[in-house]
């Protein structure tokens, strides 16, 4: 098999390539990059997509699990990172941040690719209302190849609290009838064990959904494509979609708890199985138990864990949803100091395009009454773009 060079890193995994961020002289520039698939795929037969994610870094395991960054750090550093904005038009023109793309997410992938490619900047940012949606397409990305994307954490919620509405309603505490206490429940107990021991790959491959015999890039990206195009609900769910849905059909859903024994021993969705995090879902542990015949809840704390795990097991060939909000959207009464942590009062753009300079922010939540100076920015291209 020939060399292949592509004018980025569109690879068959994740963190085979350092991301640009990583780069000691980094020049801001797209960089070609060319991938000896012979090293990768097996002749006759390619290795499951899991066992390259597995040996090519095991992206999930890492510390850098989920990638995130926050509202303050895109502030900082705006003029270096790609910011892109998945949100509708409508609501792009009521408010998004200086120098963010439009994006819709299913040609998120074409643009990264052709108008603005990722290798050309430090950081690419994917935005949206609350962060649950991001998180999802940028897991698709980062299991696609893209190694430097990142999400902003809770979104334009975070960003200005104008926008902060649907985080404020995604929390609360709610369906108590479904959650139990570990104790309360043996079965379940007996399931959260934490040591797990290491399995033999060749086994727990058996057991992995099958997408197809030969994974070259083009599958791999027509899959990312096509969980892309997915209506929210397909990927996402809301606790008040998801808990009655359970309550009637409970064999539909096999849920994951994806987080530490301890959090799941304090309560748990009923029914719910524990995955610890940054550990169990790899190859040569719990990955392989999934079953193939349910639709898998994940859920985590915010929502920005599960929204990544959800895109990777989507992108080997499982059937999952991610719990919006995570375990608060059905754990914590809301309260001023919960959500306000989370809320800034960072500049707005008003307007259909990107550097429309119209008007910016509101006064900070946390000192309500204090005035905060209008800030209009000069346009000013982000780095390495094309305008």
């Amino acid at each position: 098999m020939k060399n292949i060079t592509y004018t980025f890193a569109i690879l068959l995994m994740v963190l085979i390539f350092s991301s640009c961020s990583k780069q000691e002289n980094y020049s801001g520039e797209a960089v070609g990059k060319t991938v000896d698939f012979d090293s990768i795929i097996k002749k006759e037969n390619a290795e499951p997509l899991a066992e390259i994610y597995y040996k090519h870094g095991n992206f999930i395991n890492t510390k850098e699990f989920p990638p995130i960054v926050k509202a303050p750090q895109v502030l900082e550093n705006a003029a270096d990172w790609l910011l892109v904005d998945i949100r509708s038009a409508d609501a792009y023109e009521a408010g998004h941040i200086n120098g963010a793309y439009n994006v819709p997410k299913d040609e998120i992938i074409d643009f990264l690719m052709t108008k603005h490619k990722a290798a050309s900047y430090e950081k690419v940012v994917i935005i949206c209302y609350s962060g649950q949606m991001a998180s999802y397409v940028t897991g698709v990305l980062r299991y696609s190849g893209f190694d430097n994307v990142y999400v902003m954490l809770f979104g334009m919620a975070a960003w200005n609290s104008q926008f902060s509405g649907i985080l404020k309603k995604g929390y609360g505490k709610r369906f108590t009838n479904m959650i139990v206490k570990s104790d309360e429940n043996a079965e379940i107990k007996d399931e959260a064990h934490e040591a797990v021991k290491s399995k033999d790959i060749a086994t727990a491959e058996k057991e992995l959904p099958v997408l197809d015999k030969t994974i070259p890039t083009v599958l791999i990206l027509e899959r990312a494509r096509k969980l892309l195009k997915q209506p929210r609900q397909e990927f996402l769910l809301k606790a008040a979609e998801f808990f009655p849905e359970y309550t009637s059909n409970p064999d539909k859903f096999y849920p994951v708890f994806y987080l530490s024994k301890q959090r799941f021993d304090e309560g748990h969705i009923k029914g719910a199985h524990l995955y610890i995090s940054r550990k169990d879902l790899s190859l040569d542990h719990k990955l392989s138990d999934l079953p193939k015949d349910k639709e898998i809840l994940v859920y985590c704390k915010t929502g920005h864990t599960g929204g990544n795990t959800t895109a990777y097991l989507d992108m080997l060939g499982y059937k999952a949803r991610n719990l919006m909000f995570g375990y608060n959207s059905f754990k914590y009464n809301v309260t001023s100091n919960t959500v306000d942590n989370y809320i800034n009062d960072f500049p707005v753009i008003v307007g259909k395009q990107r550097t429309s300079n119209k008007v910016v922010a509101t006064s900070s939540p946390k000192k309500a009454n204090t005035k905060v100076k209008i800030v209009k920015r000069k346009k000013k291209e982000v780095s390495g773009g094309c305008g």
